[in-house]
C-alpha cells in the first residue's frame, strides 16, 4: 500500500503528500502516471482494490493521519461516499473523482441508485470544473476540503455549452447533446457488454433518459451560467478504449451577421488564457486522436441548416478524470495549475 518514504513538505506549499485510492482502476492508473512527472506532489500511498475496504474503516483512515495531506479518490461512488468523510475527519483534503458528491439539488436514489449518507459533506463539496471554477489554495491549518471532480461527459459538454450560453448566442431551451465515449469511461470492471467480442464493430446507446450526468450538467449550468436548462442528452458507447466526442446542437437566439465566426470569437474569448483549449472550424478540431492521452480540449464549431453546432472532444481519462483532478489538486495545494500535465 505504501509508496516512497514520507518527507517534509516543500517550503511554501500547504499540501504535498498525496494518496490515490483506487490506484488500480483506469483513472487511478492515469493519475499515478501523471504524478510520476509532478515536481511537487509526492505519491506517498497507493491504495488498490485490496486495500480500499480497510481504508474505508475509521481506523484505516487514521493510519494516514499526519502522513498524507491530500487523497484522490478514484473509487466507485459508494466507496467514495464511505471513504471521503473518514479521510476528511482525519484532516486529509479530498479530491473525489467519483460522482458521490456532485449533485446538490437532484436526488441520489433516483440518479445513482443509493441513499446519500453524508449530507453535510455533500453541501460543503466544491464542484470544480476548471477554468469555470478555480478553487483557492488551502490555507495552512484550515479545515480539510472536499473537491467534487466533474464527470467525463459533463466536462466535454459543459466546456462547449457554457460559452454558448454565457455569450447569449444560443437559446438555452433548444440544447441537444449527443455524447459518445470510449469503454474506459465505464471503469475497470467485469461487464459482459464491455467485452471485446461485444463492442467490436458495435456503436450502442445506453442509459437513455436516465444518465446520472444529466442532472450534473443541469446543476453546473445553473451555477456557472445562471441559466435553467433541460437538454436532450443521449450517450453512446464507442468501440474504442478512450476519448469522448460531444456534439452540442441548439438554435441561435438571433443569428449574428458573422455567423460561425461569432462562435469562434466567443470560445476564444472565454478560453483566451487556456493554452490547452483550441477552437476552429476545420473538421480536424473534432478528432479524438488529437486529444488522446492529453489534457487538451478541442472544439470544432460549425453551422448546419441554419443552426449552430459545436463538437467537443477530450480524453475521458485525462481531462475527463485524472487530469482535471490533478488540476484541482494543484490549485488546492498552491502549485501551478498545469504542473505534471505537460
Amino acid at each position: 500500500m505504501l509508496g516512497k518514504p514520507f518527507h517534509a513538505k516543500p517550503p511554501g506549499v500547504t499540501l504535498s503528500r498525496v494518496a490515490i485510492a483506487g490506484s488500480t482502476g483506469y483513472s487511478g492508473q492515469e493519475l499515478t502516471r501523471l504524478l510520476n512527472h509532478h515536481k511537487g506532489f509526492q505519491l506517498t500511498a497507493k491504495i488498490g482494490r485490496e486495500d480500499v475496504a480497510r481504508l474505508g474503516r475509521p481506523e484505516g483512515a487514521e493510519d494516514l493521519r499526519g502522513k498524507v495531506d491530500l487523497a484522490f479518490l478514484c473509487t466507485p461512488n459508494e466507496i467514495s461516499l464511505e471513504m471521503a468523510p473518514k479521510l476528511l475527519a482525519a484532516g486529509i483534503h479530498v479530491v473525489d473523482v467519483s460522482g458521490a458528491f456532485r449533485l446538490q439539488k437532484h436526488g441520489y436514489p433516483e440518479w445513482y441508485g443509493f441513499e446519500h449518507t453524508a449530507p453535510e459533506w455533500l453541501r460543503r463539496a466544491e464542484y470544480a470544473l476548471y477554468p469555470w471554477k478555480k478553487i483557492p489554495a488551502a490555507q495552512a491549518g484550515a479545515a480539510p476540503r472536499l473537491i467534487a471532480n466533474p464527470g467525463c461527459f459533463p466536462t466535454a459538454t459543459l466546456m462547449a455549452v457554457l460559452p454558448l450560453l454565457k455569450s447569449g448566442l444560443v437559446d438555452p431551451g433548444t440544447l441537444v447533446v449527443d455524447a459518445k465515449s470510449g469503454t474506459t469511461g465505464a471503469g475497470r470492471k467485469g461487464d459482459v457488454r464491455l467485452l471485446f467480442s461485444e463492442i467490436e464493430g458495435e456503436f450502442a446507446p445506453y442509459k437513455v433518459g436516465k444518465h446520472q450526468h444529466w442532472p450534473e450538467i443541469v446543476e453546473a449550468v445553473e451555477a456557472f451560467a445562471q441559466k435553467t436548462i433541460a437538454p436532450l442528452f443521449v450517450t453512446e458507447l464507442l468501440p474504442t478504449s478512450r476519448g469522448i466526442s460531444a456534439a452540442v446542437f441548439g438554435a441561435w437566439t438571433q443569428r449574428p451577421a458573422s455567423g460561425v465566426q461569432a462562435l469562434v470569437e466567443a470560445f476564444q474569448s472565454f478560453y483566451k488564457d487556456e493554452p490547452d483549449v483550441s477552437v476552429g472550424t476545420d473538421p480536424s478540431f473534432a478528432s479524438m486522436k488529437a486529444v488522446a492521452n492529453t489534457n487538451r480540449v478541442h472544439f470544432q464549431v460549425a453551422e448546419a441548416y441554419g443552426r449552430p453546432v459545436v463538437f467537443s472532444v477530450i480524453d475521458n481519462l485525462v481531462r475527463g478524470a485524472a487530469g482535471q483532478a490533478l488540476m484541482n489538486g494543484n490549485l488546492l495545494a498552491g502549485f501551478p495549475v498545469r504542473e505534471g500535465l505537460a
